[in-house]
């Protein structure tokens, strides 16, 4: 069976919800073609799921380096800076979300997980910026009543640096 093939394989025990198996199966795919993103990728999400996200990590940069397919990069980035968040890697986990904002800034997933990357990083004020804008664009039309002017102008001003009277 080819690398993909045996990938295709793993991935289906994750979508479907066997995730002792899918661990067991990623850690063994990893460990047999340890250059292949997908074996790395879905080895991050194994351990991630496990909570041990320490080792998730290790895969999660494996695969960062060796370049991640565009259909699995959304997933992936938020995966990989909740996990940073997780670990410790706060500012870490803020320079890869905030690229990925910038990069797809029409996925909120991204910008949810910026938010709490900030706020564990010590910028509480950017974070509920990126929390209200998050929910914006998020919202059905109409969703805050008609407060979605307001709520823009809020999200501005936290950007906007403090000064004191």
């Amino acid at each position: 069976m080819t690398p993909d093939a045996e990938l295709a394989a793993v991935r289906a025990l994750r979508l479907v919800g066997k995730h002792d198996d899918h661990l067991v199966a990623a850690s063994d795919l990893v460990v047999r073609f340890p250059d292949h993103a997908g074996a790395q990728i879905e080895a991050a999400y194994a351990h991630d799921r496990a909570g041990a996200e320490r080792i998730a990590i290790r895969h999660y940069e494996a695969a960062y380096q060796l370049g991640v397919p565009a259909y699995e990069r959304r997933r992936f980035v938020v995966g990989y800076g909740s996990t940073l968040r997780n670990v410790g890697r706060a500012d870490d986990a803020v320079a890869v979300l905030a690229q990925a904002v910038a990069e797809d800034p029409d996925y909120p997933a991204l910008a949810a997980f910026l938010a709490l990357a900030l706020h564990a990083a010590g910028h509480p004020r950017a974070a509920l910026a990126a929390m209200i804008g998050c929910a914006l664009d998020a919202a059905r039309p109409d969703a805050f009543d008609g407060y979605e002017r307001a709520l823009s102008e809020y999200e501005r001003a936290l950007l906007k640096p403090i000064t004191k009277p």
